[in-house]
């Protein structure tokens, strides 16, 4: 089944993103698996309709991502929901950031990641990085300028709701970065400020915000 899974997703991405762009993405999967010493490709499917299946999210478009927010967040937080076996904590932490934690609803995923972490070649000593098995739904939101992370980890009413949590705990600088933005309609009001929008051909990658106060 998985197979067919990941050539399903090959060809969309080469409809969407063009072929010699999903080959340099898959190119970059396989360097980047080995120069971080981590193994994040694997894709786990899930039953529900509220959390979606996990898949690591594309290293050459996380590179672009932080390309685009360190020079303004470097200081800040940096929280991933639904961080799955942790692929963007460590490409988050390899390009400055101090504080990262993963917050994972999956049990199995948070074990993966915490794996990962053992064998993560690039760990600064003065970064500190945790994966926390909790439900986004629960967790308590620090009052802390953060960089949220999100990889389309849910339904729109699941976004919805994780969002005004967040909100209800911040009343600091925080910005959001939404990859595979399904639910962007969600950000769509007054608090949110859309600051950037980054694309690959006919593909919308991720959407940066940031809350304005």
């Amino acid at each position: 089944m998985k197979v067919f899974l990941y050539i399903y997703y090959f060809f969309r991405s080469a409809v969407l993103r063009g072929f010699i762009n999903t080959i340099r993405l898959i190119r970059a999967e396989l360097l980047s698996e080995k120069k971080y010493g981590i193994s994040t490709s694997s894709i786990k499917k899930s039953d529900s309709t509220e959390f979606f299946h996990y898949q690591g999210a594309g290293y050459q478009v996380l590179s672009r991502i932080f390309e685009e927010i360190t020079p303004q967040t470097k200081s800040f937080n940096f929280v991933d929901i639904g961080s799955g076996m942790g692929r963007p904590v460590f490409v988050a932490e390899h390009f400055g950031y101090e504080n990262l934690t993963g917050i994972e609803l999956d049990k199995e995923l948070v074990e993966a990641a915490n794996l990962n972490l053992k064998h993560y070649l690039l760990k600064r000593k003065t970064s500190q990085i945790e994966f926390i098995n909790v439900n986004a739904l629960e967790y308590n939101y620090k009052n802390m300028s953060t960089v949220y992370f999100l990889f389309n980890p849910f339904n729109e009413v699941v976004l919805k709701n994780v969002l005004e949590r967040i909100l209800s705990f911040t009343k600091t600088e925080t910005w959001f970065v939404y990859m595979n933005p399904k639910y962007a309609e969600v950000f769509v009001e007054s608090k949110f400020e859309k600051l950037r929008e980054l694309k690959t051909k006919r593909y919308l990658e991720a959407v940066i915000y940031k809350i304005r106060y």
